[in-house]
């Protein structure tokens, strides 16, 4: 039996420490027993009819397996999941997002999905290796990516024609980019900003570190320099002082959803990640185009990021079931012809034609920039540390402390390096 199977479970639904034993594995009952799991997601109205289509599949496969669906909003969604853990109740087969997945397997609250594949319950076939190793703690496989995504940049044709300026070609520079914005905001007498502030966000940088051969953050903690720190958010501080991105006070607007400023005309190009692109694309009457990252070229920083997890509770009674449900959602290409890419492109490479083979228009285009990120990517990092939430947190804090001219970019970076090295202790 796995150790963290047989390990105490610490979670309180506060912040209170609770010590319970988890519920021993038992043996799974005759394959025509009759057999219930829970299976808990968040997600809008869209998701959770996919997803119950899908279930219904996957019982009519498997007559003697019924699933209980607990889905909802994401709000209290962490919350309500923890609970649970603490009351020895939580669900079989569990979505989860990758800032936690580390902290739910050091807690050993997670099945080891190593031990489906050795049954034969669970296939890692047409599964990249780093996509496997993205969700491997400790060598055991906490997780398998439930929908998978990379990073974009978009711009607004219509705008870039209206204003004269051409949109930057395949394998553009972050040069590039600012030589565009500044030339949109000047076309467009500064009612549009060429591009977004994006200096607050991590995922930008992370893909600036990769392209620089460091990572942002890696099982020992931080894996980058203070002086690749410094080079990005320099290069956003040289952005406002041309006027090539909106000033401190409009970026913070827009900061959890840049791409809302590309629909309300603010700025005529950012950052944001495929699966969003199409919803994106329909929401404006301008012609908008999706490209990689500025700087992909010569070492590419974009990499098939998770969109979500699955994972298997280590309470749960039947784990052979409960990872034949998650081997049928990422695995199986009726599943995957249901699900579509609501949560992102399927990893298993198997199954993304049957994902994808309907797409069209955005959808599409954003589909290709996912496959030549497949083909020709960096690796994917490792799952993210415990204290990965509060050091992503900080980050945008310090980014910010610089738009509004509080601190320089050196004390930035050196005051953001220190609270994080020690979130990540």
């Amino acid at each position: 039996m796995n150790r963290r199977r047989n390990s105490q479970i610490l979670a309180g639904a506060a912040a209170t420490a609770l010590a319970i034993g988890l519920a021993g594995c038992s043996s799974e009952p005759a394959d025509d027993a009759p057999v219930e799991i829970r299976f808990t997601w968040w997600g809008g109205d869209e998701r959770h009819e996919l997803t119950n289509e899908a279930l219904d599949a996957f019982e009519e496969a498997n007559p003697n397996i019924t699933v209980v669906r607990d889905f909802g909003g994401f709000d209290g969604y962490l919350d309500k999941i923890t609970t649970q853990y603490a009351g020895g109740n939580s669900p079989d087969v569990i979505q989860l997002y990758n800032e936690v997945l580390v902290e739910f397997a050091d807690r050993g609250q997670l099945y080891d999905l190593n031990d489906a594949v050795d049954v034969g319950e669970l296939s890692l076939t047409g599964w990249p290796q780093d996509v496997i190793e993205m969700n491997t703690v400790d060598d055991e496989l906490a997780a398998l990516t439930f929908g998978s995504n990379t990073h974009g940049f978009i711009f607004d044709e219509t705008k870039s024609a209206e204003f004269g300026v051409p949109i930057p070609s395949d394998g553009y520079t972050w040069d590039d980019l600012e030589e565009y914005s500044a030339a949109v905001t000047e076309a467009s007498g500064g009612t549009v900003w060429g591009t977004f502030d994006l200096s607050h966000s991590y995922q930008v940088f992370e893909v600036w570190a990769k392209q620089h051969g460091e990572e942002f953050l890696t099982v020992d903690g931080i894996g980058f320099t203070q002086d690749t720190l410094e080079e990005y958010w320099q290069y956003w501080a040289d952005m406002r002082d041309v006027g090539a991105v909106p000033s401190p006070d409009v970026s913070t607007e827009y900061l959890g959803t840049p791409y809302d400023a590309v629909l309300q005309g603010v700025v005529a190009s950012t950052f944001l990640f495929t699966n969003q692109f199409a919803s994106v694309a329909d929401s404006t009457p301008d012609e908008l185009t999706i490209a990689r990252m500025p700087g992909e070229t010569p070492t590419p920083g974009q990499y098939l990021r998770a969109a979500m997890n699955l994972t298997v509770s280590a309470q749960t009674e039947h784990p052979e079931a409960a990872a034949r449900l998650v081997n049928f959602l990422l695995n199986d290409a009726e599943a995957n012809a249901i699900l579509g890419t609501d949560r992102g492109f399927p990893s298993n490479e198997d199954v993304f034609e049957a994902a994808t083979s309907d797409l069209s228009g955005p959808a599409a285009a954003a589909a290709e920039i996912y496959g030549s990120v497949r083909e020709d990517g960096s690796p994917a990092p490792v799952p993210a540390p415990a204290g990965s939430g509060t050091v992503n947190t900080l980050f945008s804090e310090f980014a910010q402390q610089i738009q509004f001219g509080q601190i320089s970019v050196s004390e930035a970076a050196s005051q953001f390096l220190a609270q994080a090295e020690a979130e990540l202790s």
